[in-house]
């Protein structure tokens, strides 16, 4: 008697890309924290020593330069979401390069490996995020955000923002070489100018509507506003930073769309 050939039947292209990210993920996780002894608590060093820098320079001002809140907090609600915008938008710029050696395999995509930094990068900003609001909370902060809505709203726009322009830079990286550069020196400055050691308020008015084109002030000023109780910055808007990123969001898409053969080729 014959044996009856079982049928598979096909995977459909979201399980594959699920199937992939899942393989890429953990090549990301072995890639990234085991090749050095620190491993995964650098993920949490890195912030922390950086906050608690900033907290002992820019501690020597009151608690009214920061909104009256501790400078530990202050900085905290506004260093993570720029420190995860940074993250996202550096891992994603290189995913494609990093993984060159991957699209031989026809199931690999270039958007396969956005996904698996970006999922990478969400965990561990959620893990290091949950572990300073703890550290502080035993320090005796009130870091508890005062509005969980709005800062869960806050930081998923700020994911598709970061995860779109991630993507728009390494379709500029790949096209323009030279544009690399660039794109590398930008973040530092960008940190100075989005609101991330001091309020809006404390720059003077006639200069907020320089600020405010940037979308990354609307980011850290919402979250922030939510975070802490009694804190405000009327002069961001949800619609601008909602409109931006999906607008972003688009012209990613478009770009990986018209790009995404050219982003693989030697």
């Amino acid at each position: 008697m014959h044996k009856p050939i079982l049928s598979q039947t096909p995977r459909t292209p979201l399980q594959v890309l699920r199937d992939v990210t899942f393989g890429l993920l953990i090549r990301e996780l072995k890639t990234r924290f085991g090749s050095y002894r620190l491993g995964y608590a650098w993920a949490l060093l890195e912030p922390l020593l950086m906050i608690s820098l900033f907290s002992v320079v820019f501690g020597m001002r009151s608690q009214s330069g920061f909104g009256g809140v501790p400078a530990q907090v202050f900085i905290t609600a506004g260093y993570l979401p720029f420190m995860f915008f940074n993250k996202v938008v550096i891992q994603l710029k290189s995913a494609v390069s990093a993984n060159m050696g991957l699209f031989c395999y026809r199931q690999v995509t270039p958007f396969a490996t956005f996904v698996a930094r970006f999922m990478l990068e969400v965990m561990v900003g959620m893990m290091v995020g949950i572990i300073l609001v703890l550290g502080l909370l035993w320090f005796g902060f009130d870091a508890i955000p005062a509005d969980p809505l709005q800062v869960i709203l806050g930081y998923l726009l700020l994911m598709i923002f970061s995860f779109s322009l991630g993507i728009v830079f390494c379709v500029i990286g790949k096209l323009f070489q030279e544009a690399n550069k660039f794109l590398d020196l930008l973040m530092m400055p960008l940190m100075f100018i989005s609101c991330v050691m001091n309020p809006l308020a404390a720059i003077p008015v006639q200069y907020h509507h320089w600020f405010l084109w940037n979308p990354l002030v609307h980011a850290v000023e919402l979250i922030r506003t939510g975070w802490i109780a009694g804190y405000s910055s009327p002069s961001v808007s949800w619609m601008y930073f909602a409109s931006v990123t999906l607008l972003l969001l688009t012209f990613a898409m478009s770009c990986y769309r018209l790009n995404h053969r050219r982003l693989i080729a030697s």
